[in-house]
């Protein structure tokens, strides 16, 4: 196989958020219903995923879609790599806590 760098870099993300949240590759393989060669063939960069299987990954490791694509895409997106953590900060938040800091967010954008 064709060596992707593209690929690579989606595993490697993959795989950094996994550890972030202290999983194994054995437990996202149970979580999204595929094998643990499956998880490891993704992280390694060695198999272009199916977009289902990708998604399922991304609910299970609390990211959005965006937090995989390679960094020469990153310029072209709408949301910053600062946006995407405090969004992972804030779904970490109980409910009322997230609507109280969302509220103030709001109050501080709208006054400038």
């Amino acid at each position: 196989m064709k060596f992707n760098q593209e690929l690579c870099e989606v595993g490697a993300r993959i795989q950094a958020r996994r550890r972030e949240l202290n999983m194994t590759a054995s437990e996202l393989a149970v979580q999204i219903d595929v094998t643990p060669a499956t998880i490891s063939n993704i992280e390694n960069g060695q198999v272009a995923t199916k977009i289902n299987i990708l998604i399922a990954i991304a609910k299970v490791l609390k990211v959005s879609l965006d937090y995989f694509q390679p960094k020469e895409l990153d310029q072209y997106s709408p949301v910053t790599k600062e946006m995407t953590e405090l969004s992972l900060i804030l779904k970490s938040k109980p409910p009322l806590e997230q609507k109280i800091i969302m509220k103030g967010f709001s109050g501080m954008v709208r006054a400038e």
